[in-house]
């Protein structure tokens, strides 16, 4: 089995050890351990690209004209960051899936962070609240819908995510955008926004299905990023099917598959070569 693809199974592992905290199944690790143990299982697996040179990677999207800068950061993530027009993005992911994105547009500004079993949300001038995942009831996901209601820099980066270039969708810069514009949509009360997602994706890697080879293959850094994805979906469906469909721990299955996807994303720059300076 792929080290990717363990990585998955124990992130979903820890997902539902997350969401069964209090209950027979949480009693099974040292009480107050469960997060701990997760982070340290996903800081052990990940594969953290190498800085290499001095200046940033960019991508520039034509039908857009937003340009995206790669750079890594001190403490080991990957900084990916885009201007459009007024919006101005700026996302940092860490080998072990977690994640932090900052919207900006005129003076309005939107932060997201996405750990192991917690999200912080804040909003300039309205406010900041962060979820306790797992024992999250359905009012605070209603609380953080009502923190990002008439968000400019939010509707101007879900704009964004929709308007990218067919080829840019190929590619990491267009690749985190939508990963997090999937999510915010979410918290915005676009629920349908991650099953869309993921089903444009399940159809993009089944398109490109092809007869085995038994000759080794060359590394593609893409496909294997689909594949790892394409587990994590898998492991999403599974966790969803575990709670009916009003169940407000279903977020819990969303922020594990986040943190797979995102992870996944971090090793296809570390796959993809792409010299990286540290700013």
């Amino acid at each position: 089995m792929r080290p990717a693809i363990k990585r998955g199974i124990g992130l979903l592992t820890c997902g539902l050890l997350m969401m069964s905290a209090g209950t027979a199944t949480a009693q099974m690790a040292p009480g107050g351990a469960v997060v701990p143990q997760c982070v340290a299982m996903l800081k052990t697996s990940a594969t953290a690209p190498v800085a290499k040179a001095v200046a940033p990677q960019v991508h520039h999207d034509a039908r857009t004209n937003t340009t995206f800068f790669y750079s890594l950061t001190s403490d080991g993530g990957v900084r990916i960051t885009a201007s459009a027009g007024d919006l101005e993005v700026d996302k940092v992911v860490y080998p072990d899936g977690r994640s932090r994105i900052v919207l900006g547009a005129d003076n309005d500004r939107v932060s997201l962070t996405i750990g192991v079993g917690v999200v912080d949300i804040e909003r300039r001038g309205a406010g900041r609240m962060q979820v306790d995942v797992p024992r999250a009831a359905e009012a605070e996901w209603l609380q953080a819908k009502v923190l990002l209601a008439g968000s400019k820099a939010l509707r101007r980066f879900r704009a964004l995510a929709s308007s990218l270039d067919a080829p840019t969708l190929k590619t990491p810069g267009g690749a985190a955008v939508v990963l997090s514009d999937a999510v915010l949509g979410h918290l915005d009360g676009d629920v349908g926004a991650v099953g869309r997602l993921l089903q444009q994706m399940r159809a993009a890697v089944q398109a490109r299905i092809r007869p085995v080879h038994f000759e080794a293959p060359e590394v593609d850094c893409w496909h294997d990023y689909e594949t790892q994805t394409l587990h994590a979906m898998d492991d999403y469906d599974s966790c969803l099917a575990m709670f009916r469909w009003y169940d407000p721990k279903r977020a819990a299955c969303l922020f594990v598959w986040t943190l797979q996807a995102e992870a996944a994303w971090a090793e296809l720059i570390a796959c993809s070569g792409l010299h990286l300076a540290v700013q």
